[in-house]
């Protein structure tokens, strides 16, 4: 079991997240957080002007009064609004967007027991530290959360289709599992670099392969939990299950 090794969040558009996760104020702040404080930094401004309009009433003409409070309205409104907007608005929307990116209580318990089902990152025959121990570690990360993401969508055809892609995976994962050990025991013996080279390459290739199929099944995830249908994701699962790593094919 890979415990303590927890697989990452799905992140993705912050506005599509906004269906599966936040209220009202996160998504508010997130959209038009620079705004909010905009608004925020133009009231005190304005709520400055009319106090020094009420301070000053009775000791200057009201004409002067008036210009007085609108001089004091525009400078408090530019002195309150723009480190409103620097120092409270735009962090606020990037904190919100942050927040909305990241995974829910649901999403961390599917990601906590999909890596608590996962296979060890550092097996035997691999070196720790190692860049075949590193590249395999990153294969099970990514399909570690492929499995964390399954378990966040409803059940139906596509859950199905997304289960036999995820069986796929772990066959092509033991087929990574078998090419670092090739590459690990080449360099370890000191021969074969060109072969070691070809294999590392390989290994390289799957990689990237686990990480992107990962990304994607996180994206076909959120659609079909925003009520989108199986046959509106048909076309994502097709590309899905073509990207997915070939291994066993090379073999």
């Amino acid at each position: 079991m890979a415990r303590g090794m927890p697989a990452p969040p799905p992140g993705g558009d912050w506005r599509r997240r906004m269906a599966v996760r936040g209220g009202r104020v996160s998504h508010t702040l997130a959209a038009h957080g620079w705004l909010v404080a905009l608004l925020l930094g133009a009231a005190c401004g304005i709520g400055i002007g009319v106090a020094m309009g009420i301070a000053e009433a009775g000791s200057y003409p009201a004409a002067e009064v008036i210009g007085r409070s609108i001089g004091g309205t525009i400078a408090g409104v530019l002195f309150c609004s723009i480190p409103a907007v620097l120092f409270l608005g735009l962090p606020s929307q990037a904190l919100a967007r942050a927040y909305l990116r990241s995974a829910s209580p649901a999403e961390q318990e599917a990601m906590r027991r999909a890596a608590e089902n996962a296979p060890v990152s550092l097996p035997d025959g691999l070196v720790a530290g190692s860049r075949w121990a590193r590249a395999y570690s990153g294969c099970v990360g990514s399909v570690t959360a492929f499995h964390g993401v399954v378990r966040t969508v409803p059940d139906g055809p596509a859950k199905d289709w997304l289960h036999d892609i995820g069986r796929n995976l772990d066959a092509e994962l033991a087929e990574a599992l078998r090419t670092a050990r090739m590459g690990e025991s080449l360099e370890s013996a000191g021969q074969g670099s060109e072969v070691a080279r070809t294999v590392g390459a390989r290994l390289e290739v799957a990689r990237t392969a686990f990480h992107d199929t990962a990304e994607l099944a996180a994206s076909i995830a959120l659609d079909l939990r925003v009520d989108s249908g199986f046959d509106d994701v048909r076309s994502q699962l097709d590309q899905l299950a073509a990207q997915a790593p070939h291994l066993r094919r090379q073999s």
